[in-house]
């Protein structure tokens, strides 16, 4: 089973941005010691307890840092920003450290306060297709008439080029992952399973349509949950869920609150009924557990990669998580 990270970059409780950003550094280090394939970081805005608003400068600490992990975003919100921007950050990336990094790109909008400041001053919103046709001819040198802005090079020039990967969360980005002849990566966020077949189904069968020289690339990727013991896995979940239930309010908490800190506060009826229904957003249990329900995951849909996301509580226990996965 090919196995590869995608990281929030959780800032602890009694911990800062600082500590949570040189622990991934050594979470990096740790899954390419266990032959990980590649390690992503999230794009996260008005999150105040991960630290993942800039992916790409984290990326270039993990690459200074590793020696042949790839590593990329999980992803780069590609509307918000210009192509022609993303396209230079990931060439001086991708010259920096060759045949190493990821650019993989996704369209959330963000909270609206995120969006409108994210996009302040655009007059209207550039075709999503377009920007990705843009991006594909700023990593090709391209300067014909794909070139919308009248032979423009993104600078550096180089002799390789970021891998790029399409995230998808709706049938129309899987058509168009599959038109562009990209890998596509879908996240298990508890959606109906119908709609994820479908989006699969959808992309292998347009991407046969389009692609006759290429073959089509499936990622999925899911929260984990693992430890070396029942009680401890219980507590990880627990603190898990009420971080997933808190993100979303108003007075989010400004750090990923621990076990204990979870323990004696509790949840409502109300809260237990959120999380019963977000069960299916995280695999768990012992790693016998985990390993058959990633191997059911990989068959079932095909993949040719499934991501991890090692969203636990403490530094310790997401080294735990990983070394335990990695030993599968």
């Amino acid at each position: 089973m090919k196995l590869s990270i995608l990281d929030y970059i959780p800032i602890f409780e009694n911990q800062n941005a600082t500590d949570a950003i040189n622990h991934t550094v050594r979470l990096a280090q740790i899954a390419e010691q266990y032959q990980f394939k590649r390690y992503w970081v999230a794009e996260h805005h008005q999150v105040f307890s991960v630290a993942s608003s800039a992916p790409e400068m984290i990326m270039m600490s993990i690459l200074e840092n590793t020696n042949s992990i790839n590593v990329g975003s999980g992803g780069i919100m590609l509307p918000h920003y210009s192509a022609y921007k993303v396209a230079e950050q990931f060439k001086i990336l991708e010259a920096r450290h060759t045949n190493r990094v990821d650019l993989g790109i996704g369209r959330s909008p963000s909270f609206n306060n995120v969006n409108s400041a994210l996009n302040e001053g655009k007059t209207e919103q550039l075709n999503y297709a377009t920007q990705l046709a843009d991006l594909s001819t700023y990593f090709n040198d391209d300067k014909g008439l794909n070139n919308r802005f009248q032979q423009l090079l993104a600078t550096p020039i180089i002799q390789s080029k970021p891998n790029m990967f399409l995230l998808s969360t709706s049938i129309a980005s899987t058509k168009l992952a599959a038109t562009k002849g990209l890998p596509l990566v879908i996240a298990l966020m508890g959606q109906p399973q119908e709609k994820i077949d479908a989006m699969i189904d959808t992309y292998r069968r347009t991407f046969s349509q389009k692609n006759t020289y290429r073959q089509p690339y499936i990622i999925v990727a899911t929260f984990v949950i693992t430890a070396d013991d029942e009680t401890t896995i219980n507590a990880l979940k627990k603190a898990f869920h009420f971080w997933l239930l808190r993100i979303n309010y108003l007075e989010q908490p400004s750090y990923y609150a621990s076990p204990t800190f979870v323990e004696e506060r509790g949840f409502s009826a109300r809260e237990q009924e959120k999380i019963a229904s977000n069960e299916n957003r995280v695999i768990s249990g012992d790693i016998a557990e985990v390993k058959q329900r990633l191997t059911h995951i990989q068959n079932y849909y095909e993949a040719d990669e499934i991501m991890v996301l090692p969203h636990v509580y403490g530094e310790y226990h997401r080294e735990r998580l990983i070394e335990l996965i990695g030993s599968m």
